[in-house]
C-alpha cells in the first residue's frame, strides 16, 4: 500500500501484510509511525518510549 508520510509527506510504501498497531519507519525522515487502522490506511505518530527510571 503506498501513502504519503504524516510527518515529511513523502512517499512511504506500507506492506500489503501491515496489521493495525505495527510500527513502521519512514524511509525519508525516519519518523517511525503506527499503523492506527488498516481499512482505510490510517498512520500516526509512534508514542515515545517512556522511561521506568527502575522502578
Amino acid at each position: 500500500m503506498e501513502t504519503k508520510c504524516v510527518s515529511c509527506d513523502g512517499p512511504l510504501l506500507i506492506p500489503e501484510d501491515g496489521y493495525q498497531g505495527e510500527i513502521v519507519s519512514c524511509p525519508g525522515c525516519a519518523a517511525e509511525l503506527e499503523i492506527q487502522s488498516t481499512d482505510p490506511l490510517e498512520l500516526a505518530l509512534a508514542p515515545e518510549p517512556e522511561e521506568d527510571w527502575g522502578e
